[in-house]
């Protein structure tokens, strides 16, 4: 099955589940059948635009299932789709583009004040489309795609081909492109379809965007499957809750923060949910206080994964009969683990001479299955950093208890998650230092009930500079990284803590405040 690609399975989909619904949107649903042939039309009408086997298709939007033919389109004819992330800064999105050097770019007219400020980036005339609505400066995919011709491509793309680059917050600067292969992604699929108990009549809401790994890798698991997808533009725990009353849903994935608004509408509203299977739970670590109240109300239909872009969304996987056992009482500790490795993926926990620790030792956790990243889009140097002898270098410490369960201690790399997205500290320090006042600054996560981690900075100003607010600094982060990488909170110190014999700031020193009463250094 490893050897599969996608292409394979979008056509076996189509031939064996042909009237069944695959994706349904707030406008419109298609048929496996319907999926797959729209998206052979917009793969011919790109290649009448010039892609070919290995061309790169930027795509910002919303979820929505013409996002979804899209990138089926580039699935079936072997371009790559790189989905943006629209919640980026305009200028991190230009930096995503001159890296990966798109053929084509097409958006969404929600972005068209975006689209038409990274134009400039883009290599020729007729590279930039809309995918829906109406520009007198831009075309619409829709004029082209009508008129082309409905025959799948001569030759299925390798199965090793890239069919997805994701781009990850960049911790020097530069954004990470991670590659994702056709076989890959199938493997994704399989290993997240197996535990959750996915099947053909398996409907699975998606409202995390399809630009995350998360969605992306869950959305593989129904189409191995067979299963149908209902995709929301954006989050609204009123409606997804409403949406999850209406019985067709089996199947959802949240962030956690997303779970607990779910959890606050729930205590305000007298529904039934009795439709719903499986409430997967992943991106970012759960606070404490979100678990016990999503188990009292969801109890055993509770599924935990741990994984990273890099890994295919793969890693382990905490089981809803764990949950079960914890609601009753038994085996709580659990909970704060991270589960076991998944079927297909083998995790060890290494030390710095790469050496096995023993068990319940903290070391850095290794992992390797058929859903790792081929590497890093045009950066050998740090694919190399990443892969080492088949395994991925995951950067986050962890330790095995007897039972083989992964708890997941702290991160080897400086990397906050807040909310399911990845911050790394160091772009924020940057941003900080780049402020005519700013001497120097430390950033750090701390726990926040609601985001899983919040970004807090300690900041030195330089002597004789005007004295600036906390305000002051978070809006100027605001207008030079996206806004959900901004500080919330800062500290004026006189002076940095340092590590006396490499002078280094002792972070540690400024974490132990904000984490002393916690069990692990993420929360």
């Amino acid at each position: 099955m490893i050897n599969l690609s996608i292409y394979d399975l979008l056509v076996r989909n189509a031939s064996i589940y042909p009237e069944r619904i695959a994706v349904e949107d707030e406008t419109s649903k298609l048929t496996h059948r319907e999926l797959l042939n729209r998206a052979v039309k917009v793969g011919n009408a790109l290649s009448n635009l010039g892609c070919e086997l290995g061309s790169r298709v930027a795509i910002i939007s919303r979820n929505s299932n013409a996002m979804m033919e899209i990138m089926c389109a580039c699935e079936i004819f072997g371009f790559t789709a790189v989905p943006l992330n629209h919640r980026l800064a305009t200028n991190e999105i230009k930096n995503i583009l001159i890296d990966c050097t798109p053929s084509i770019l097409i958006g969404e007219s929600f972005f068209k004040a975006v689209l038409h400020e990274v134009h400039p980036q883009m290599p020729k005339e007729r590279s930039l489309w809309l995918l829906d609505g109406e520009d007198h400066n831009l075309p619409n995919l829709a004029s082209i795609v009508d008129n082309a011709l409905c025959n799948l491509p001569p030759t299925p793309p390798p199965a090793d081909s890239i069919a997805h680059i994701i781009y990850t917050s960049g911790s020097t600067g530069r954004p990470k492109g991670v590659m994702l292969s056709q076989s890959g992604l199938v493997e994704s699929g399989r290993l997240l379809a197996m535990p959750a108990g996915v099947r053909p009549d398996s409907t699975q809401l998606v409202i995390m965007p399809l630009f995350h790994v998360g969605a992306l890798a869950q959305r593989m698991a129904y189409v191995v499957s067979g299963g149908q997808l209902i995709l929301q533009s954006k989050f609204d725990a009123e409606l997804v809750v409403e949406t999850l009353a209406s019985g067709k849903v089996t199947d959802i994935h949240l962030a956690p923060t997303m779970l607990r608004s779910i959890l606050d509408v729930l205590d305000q509203k007298d529904v039934s949910l009795d439709a719903l299977e499986t409430i997967k739970y992943a991106s970012s670590p759960i606070p404490a206080e979100t678990l016990t109240r999503a188990m009292r109300y969801f109890g055993p239909r509770l599924i935990q994964f741990y994984g990273l872009t890099e890994a295919g969304a793969i890693g382990t996987v905490l089981h809803k009969y764990a949950h079960a056992d914890a609601s009753r009482g038994v085996n709580t500790a659990l909970m704060r683990s991270a589960g076991h490795p998944h079927l297909g993926c083998e995790i060890q926990i290494r030390r710095q001479d790469r050496s096995v620790c023993a068990t319940g030792e903290d070391g850095e956790i290794w992992l390797r299955s058929n859903a790792m990243m081929s590497g890093y889009w045009n950066d050998p140097q740090r694919t190399q950093e990443a892969l080492e002898d088949g395994w991925l270098r995951t950067g986050d410490v962890g330790r095995f208890n007897e039972a083989h369960y992964l708890f997941i201690m702290d991160r080897v790399k400086d990397m906050i998650v807040s909310g399911g997205e990845n911050i790394y500290s160091g772009e924020i320090e940057r941003t900080l230092d780049s402020h005519p006042a700013v001497l120097e600054s430390a950033v750090i996560g701390i726990p926040d009930n609601k985001w899983g981690e919040s970004v807090h900075a300690f900041v030195v100003l330089k002597p004789g500079a005007p004295k600036l607010s906390q305000e002051d600094l978070i809006d100027y982060c605001k207008s030079q990284i996206a806004s959900y990488k901004k500080p919330r909170s800062i500290d004026f110190l006189e002076s940095m803590p340092r590590l006396q014999h490499v002078q280094k700031i002792d972070k540690q020193t400024l974490r132990n405040p904000f984490w002393a009463k916690h069990q692990k250094g993420v929360n």
